[in-house]
């Protein structure tokens, strides 16, 4: 199964907390992650499961497509 997550999506995901002034553990625990998973993922050391950007794009209310690769 080819990958559909950009790999810069750990990026793209903290950038949106941030927009939103919200603190990462805050996020990690509403979307059903630990904090140090949320760390791993922002930094770019995991990279982002599907489940975890489509449970992001809904807490935070932001588009499943920015954590999409474009064709």
């Amino acid at each position: 199964m080819p990958e559909i997550i950009r790999p810069d999506a750990g990026k793209v995901l903290n950038q949106e907390i941030k927009n939103r002034g919200l603190k990462q553990g805050y996020v990690a625990d509403k979307i059903g992650i630990s904090h140090a998973y949320m760390s791993q993922l922002v930094n770019g050391s995991k990279k982002v499961s599907t489940d975890v950007a489509v449970r992001a794009s809904i807490i935070l209310g932001v588009p499943l497509d920015i954590f999409l690769k474009k064709s």
